[in-house]
């Protein structure tokens, strides 16, 4: 059974705090992890709670929410393998969730973290789940932002399913360019279909995100072509720790309905819901998303 939250506008004095953390030229240091150097910032004390980026994006993502974390709790977030601006140990032959998971685990194990806490976005919310289910000893709590995890779809009922296969025809236009061997132009059709955007609606996204969107282009080829892993509900069924999954009010059928699904298989999950956005809340609604997160640390 999942219990439901909704999260409300914080006050303008948590909003001022949380968004005064621009984004800036943070202390980033860096960790050997199965073979390849993964970036990070790590800062305050207590709790760990590694901050994992969405797919199109690197540690820079979370910086909004580094001040108001750290100053309750240890503050890690981390680039993924691939992701960034630094070269790839390879033509990107190891690119998938199981290696994502894996390099997860071994990163934190070698800053001697664990148990943490988990917070995703998007594709790291498969990731997060997988690495949870092969080392549950290093997982104190989690919170999904909109998590993707593809596999859940066929547990849905049929009507959802078709809308969902309906929906995903706004992604045309991102293949169309991404075939094309245009994967800058692919990065931003991506971003406008899943944000909801008009064309042209890329332009008008914060500065720090287009950049960071646009460092991370060269990896829209790998993401689409990987084969996303088979979490299943009866899987999810089997985690035992506290965990939050949230969605935007405004989220697109897919969102929505895995959102949903994840929250209704896990036993300790809470859903709740962020008004006023869809899958940008992380970046349009990080006043709400702070509190929940520091809510749900302070409950668990």
């Amino acid at each position: 059974m999942c219990r439901w939250l909704t999260f409300p506008f914080v006050t303008a004095a948590l909003a001022l705090a949380v968004s005064s953390a621009a984004v800036s030229s943070e202390q980033t240091r860096t960790v050997e992890v199965n073979g390849v150097t993964l970036p990070y910032v790590d800062q305050g004390e207590g709790n760990p709670v590694v901050f994992v980026p969405a797919t199109i994006a690197d540690h820079r993502v979370w910086e909004p929410y580094r001040e108001a974390i750290a100053r309750e709790h240890r503050f890690i977030s981390y680039t993924k393998r691939y992701f960034g601006t630094e070269p790839w140990p390879d033509d990107g032959e190891q690119f998938s969730s199981e290696t994502h998971a894996a390099d997860l685990a071994a990163f934190i194990r070698a800053l001697d973290a664990g148990p943490v806490y988990l917070v995703s976005w998007s594709y790291s919310g498969q990731i997060v789940p997988l690495m949870a289910l092969e080392h549950p000893e290093l997982v104190r709590g989690m919170v999904h932002y909109e998590p993707h995890v593809p596999s859940l779809v066929a547990e849905m009922p049929e009507e959802i399913q078709a809308a969902i296969a309906e929906d995903n025809n706004k992604y045309g236009p991102a293949m169309e360019a991404l075939e094309a061997g245009d994967a800058e132009q692919a990065t931003k059709l991506f971003i406008e279909a899943v944000f909801q955007r008009s064309p042209g609606g890329f332009e008008q996204e914060p500065e720090y995100m287009r950049v960071i969107w646009l460092d991370n282009a060269r990896t829209v080829p790998l993401q689409v072509a990987m084969t996303p892993p088979a979490i299943s509900c009866e899987d999810l069924a089997t985690l035992e720790q506290p965990t939050l999954i949230l969605r935007g009010e405004h989220s697109d059928v897919y969102y929505a309905s895995v959102a949903d699904t994840m929250a209704q298989c896990q036993p300790q999950a809470e859903l709740g819901v962020i008004p006023g956005v869809n899958h940008d809340g992380t970046f349009n609604a990080v006043e709400d998303f702070t509190a929940a997160i520091l809510d749900f640390l302070a409950e668990h």
